[in-house]
C-alpha cells in the first residue's frame, strides 16, 4: 500500500468555520474536512443571523470504510518491555475477506526502518475475517535502548480493498 493512502491525520478534533447558504426552503449543506480518524463524532452547530436569531444542532457522524485496520497502540513504550503490538481488521461488507497485514517500524526522528532492533521478524501476517466481523493481529516486538520515538505504520490488504494508520508513540 503506498504511504500516500495511509491515514496520518488523527486529529480528535475538527473546528470548522463554514460560510452557510441556505436555499429556497431553508436547506443547509454544511460541508467541510474531517480528519481520517475512524471513530464517532459529535457535530456542535451553532449558528445566528443579524438580528440575534439563533439557531443549534447537536448530531453524531460514523467515519469508517468497509474494510478498516484499527491498530490498538500502547499510550506509550518503555525500553526494554516485551509486548504483543495488535490491531483489528474490520469487514463491514458483504463478504469474507481474507489477506495479509504488516506493521512497519521508524525510528520517528530520522525515519530509518528499526524492525530489526524491535525483533519485529515477522511483520507480514495472515488474516481472515468474514463479513460484518473482525478479525484480530498480533505482533510480538522487544523495545530497544536508544531510540527516543517510533512512527508505526499498520497495514491490511485484501484484494483491492486496503487501509492503513501511521502514528508515533513517545519511547
Amino acid at each position: 500500500q503506498p504511504a500516500s493512502l495511509i491515514r496520518k491525520n488523527l486529529q480528535e478534533t475538527a473546528f470548522f468555520f463554514p460560510q452557510l447558504q441556505t436555499d429556497s426552503t431553508g436547506v443547509v449543506i454544511i460541508s467541510f474536512t474531517i480528519p481520517e480518524a475512524l471513530t464517532r463524532w459529535k457535530l456542535l452547530g451553532f449558528a445566528h443571523t443579524t438580528d440575534l436569531q439563533y439557531g443549534m444542532i447537536t448530531k453524531e457522524l460514523v467515519t469508517q470504510k468497509d474494510f478498516m485496520v484499527i491498530p490498538n497502540a500502547p499510550r506509550f513504550f518503555r525500553e526494554g518491555d516485551q509486548l504483543s503490538f495488535t490491531a483489528k481488521v474490520t469487514n463491514l461488507s458483504n463478504e469474507d475477506l481474507s489477506g495479509t497485514a504488516t506493521l512497519q517500524l521508524f525510528d520517528a526522528i530520522s525515519m530509518r526502518p528499526v524492525d530489526a532492533p524491535f525483533e519485529n521478524s515477522n511483520p507480514v501476517i495472515k488474516f481472515s475475517a468474514a463479513k460484518h466481523q473482525s478479525s484480530a493481529l498480533t505482533w510480538m516486538i522487544k523495545i530497544p535502548e536508544g531510540i527516543e520515538a517510533v512512527s508505526y505504520r499498520v497495514m491490511a490488504t485484501s484484494g483491492q480493498q486496503s487501509d492503513g494508520e501511521e502514528n508515533i508513540l513517545p519511547v
